[in-house]
């Protein structure tokens, strides 16, 4: 790759970034004790919140769910003495950037275009320039929340660059196919990669090592600030809600890969749709068998069942979008004869031919019809057993399109095939949906 290079003899201007995110530091690194997270596992995979990279199991990162606000740098000061240090200023706190090897810059970031506008990633001339095997790091003059980490082409088509991090990391965004490889929670590579990245926690340094010698790559840097993150309104945050805009079709269905219905499972742990939602409690993964050591579902992650980006997760999708949910109503039939609707139900007193309403044959194309306007239709009320049967019918007495409402996983259920008559039982719809028949 071609990259226009600008050195810099003992001064260096450089640009910091970071973000949010939620893990205590190891190795030295000083930071404030971690919040309830540390000792909660939403989901149930056996990863703490504060290290899982996706709480609730939904196939999309948290860091996505949850972005928080972006802060960047302001203008870098380098030393006059010390040409492997430069400071400067993130959100009104100062900090300090050191190499083990002299600083170098170029007069900006490279294929800065690559990163989405969306996070808003400088473009600062000069920006940190390394080619070396290095240890850089980041000194903050007061604490600093989840700190973020850019890199601009990390190695190249020829050249794998490990780095190694000084504590556990998210990954924000990252290059698609297999340009950026997580190996562990503490370490990346890059083939020609571009990634932000945060560590999570409140640390007063951070540290990395940049491992393998290349042409060169960019470092960049900045911080978060937590964000209200719940779209929907229902008390929970988007990265612990299954149904993040309460539309009733859950994320990990809305995510941007090809995951379908019938790839759910029942949630573990506390993951739930919250208020509102009509959609069951359900995700992509409730045990720690089908996650990778991040806490993100295989079944999303490069070579999964429902990967299409060769990557770690899903996008967002629609799943912050109330208005690209799959479910949908359909308008009646016009056409043809009105038959009447020959049965119903009143709590108006209006029924039969010889009121002026004519009800309920006044309502058309009906099997029945029913009305009130301060009282609710109430289906029965069933527990079901183990067995997935309701308390008290007897199997001989159950015909297809029978419909209660089971108490015991709190949903209605109607008794059919899904199996195109195989087989009978009672199924949960919960779930909006436009059959053809």
């Amino acid at each position: 790759m071609s990259k226009k290079i600008l050195t810099i003899f003992g001064l260096l201007f450089c640009s910091l970034f970071f973000s949010q995110v939620k893990t205590p530091v190891t190795g030295g690194s000083a930071h404030i004790p971690p919040s309830a997270a540390k000792l909660t596992d939403t989901d149930g995979d056996g990863i703490m919140d504060d290290e899982d990279r996706d709480d609730d199991n939904d196939g999309i990162p948290d860091a996505l769910e949850c972005p928080g606000q972006f802060f960047w740098t302001g203008p870098i000061t380098f030393s006059a003495i010390d040409n492997k240090v430069a400071t400067g200023t993130i959100n009104g706190v100062n900090y300090t950037y050191t190499s083990s090897q002299p600083l170098s810059s170029t007069g900006n970031l490279y294929a800065h275009s690559n990163f989405p506008a969306s996070y808003g990633v400088p473009n600062n001339n000069p920006t940190i320039r390394n080619i070396q095997v290095t240890t850089n790091t980041l000194t903050f003059s007061s604490p600093m929340t989840d700190p973020v980490l850019v890199f601009s082409s990390i190695g190249s088509s020829s050249i794998a660059v490990p780095i190694i991090f000084s504590n556990p990391i998210e990954i924000i965004w990252a290059s698609g196919g297999n340009t950026v490889t997580v190996n562990s929670p503490t370490q990346i590579t890059g083939i020609e990669g571009y990634v932000i990245l945060r560590i999570p926690g409140v640390y007063n340094s951070i540290s990395f090592n940049y491992t393998v010698a290349e042409n060169y790559a960019n470092f960049t840097f900045g911080a978060t600030l937590p964000l209200p993150c719940d779209y929907d309104g229902d008390g929970i945050p988007n990265h612990l809600d299954l149904d993040s805009d309460n539309d009733g079709c859950l994320d990990a269905v809305e995510g941007d890969e090809n995951v379908s219905s019938g790839q759910l499972v029942t949630a573990n742990g506390t993951a739930g749709v919250g208020p509102g939602s009509i959609a069951q409690n359900k995700n992509l993964c409730a045990t720690s068998s089908c996650i990778d050591f991040q806490g993100v579902p295989l079944i999303v992650n490069s070579g999964g069942a429902a990967d299409i980006g060769n990557d770690q997760g899903q996008g967002l999708g629609s799943s912050q979008n109330s208005n690209a949910c799959s479910s949908c109503y359909k308008p009646g039939v016009l056409g043809g004869t009105a038959l009447d609707t020959k049965m119903g139900i009143t709590a108006l007193g209006r029924a039969g031919s010889g009121n002026p309403d004519n009800w309920p044959m006044v309502r058309k194309g009906g099997w029945v019809a029913l009305e009130a306007k301060t009282k609710g239709f109430v289906l029965n009320r069933v527990p079901f057993n183990a067995s997935g049967n309701p308390v008290g019918i007897s199997p001989s007495d159950f015909v297809e399109g029978m419909t209660v409402y089971d108490t015991t996983n709190s949903c209605l259920k109607l008794y059919t095939t899904n199996d195109s008559g195989a087989t009978y039982g009672w199924h949960c719809i919960n779930i909006q949906t436009c059959p053809d028949q």
